[in-house]
């Protein structure tokens, strides 16, 4: 275990990726009807029923907290294969990191999750709101430090990708003529920089869902679907 009380942190949120979609449209998914516990083999990596309710419960549980009193039974409908779908993309995620020497050390871990608000409730980190938060997600402390670390690996690819996205000045300019034909002169001048963002934004968001949609593309997924039925 890597964690022990031994010294003040930083406040910081951790942050969960929320793919929001209705649909579900793999390439290479090839549904199959083996036994166990599995719900799906993504090029050889398990994903177990415990990791989809997990996913399922987190995605509940926030999309109950944004819309409250008009969150309902409808809007759980897709939110079984949403969390279904988080999963493979975040496993093809780690897969690729992986495959690319990407790598996080253990003291980049350590320090990541002591970090954590939610184990800090008076500001510091605090073992026994660890140990409770892990009990109460049925986890132990391996499999939590996995998981932080994978999404810490993801992360770090994210950042990659995006890195590599630009918007140059006369494609800028072509996207705000564009967007806002009745614009006067002077206003790109104006808006340059606040536009530029928005737009590197978009460009960063597109260029994510290509990249994982190419790992999709080439690798091979098998669903079980009596679990899936199951879980």
């Amino acid at each position: 275990m890597l964690i022990q009380i031994h010294k003040h942190m930083s406040w910081i949120m951790w942050a969960i990726i929320i793919l929001i979609t209705v649909t579900f449209l793999f390439f290479g998914i090839y549904p199959t009807d083996v036994s166990g516990n599995m719900v799906a083999n993504v090029n050889g990596d398990i994903i177990s029923g415990e990791d989809l309710n997990r996913v399922y419960r987190n995605l509940y549980d926030t999309y109950k907290q944004i819309f409250k009193d008009q969150f309902n039974e409808n809007m759980t409908k897709t939110l079984r294969t949403q969390a279904l779908r988080e999963l493979v993309q975040n496993r093809l995620l780690v897969q690729e990191a992986g495959r690319m020497g990407l790598r996080i050390s253990d003291d980049e871990l350590r320090e990541a999750i002591l970090k954590i608000s939610a184990f800090s409730p008076q500001g510091k980190f605090d073992q026994k709101t660890y140990e409770y938060y892990l009990q109460r997600e049925n986890m132990t402390p391996a499999v939590f430090e996995t998981e932080q670390r994978e999404f810490m690996l993801r992360k770090k690819l994210e950042s990659l990708i995006e890195d590599s996205v630009d918007v140059p000045d006369a494609e800028l300019a072509a996207a705000y003529a564009a967007s806002n034909p009745k614009a006067k002169a002077g206003d790109f001048e104006k808006n340059k920089e606040n536009f530029r963002k928005v737009q590197l934004q978009k460009k960063r968001s597109e260029a994510r869902e290509a990249f994982v949609r190419g790992l999709e593309s080439k690798g091979k997924v098998v669903l079980n679907d009596k679990a899936l039925a199951a879980s």
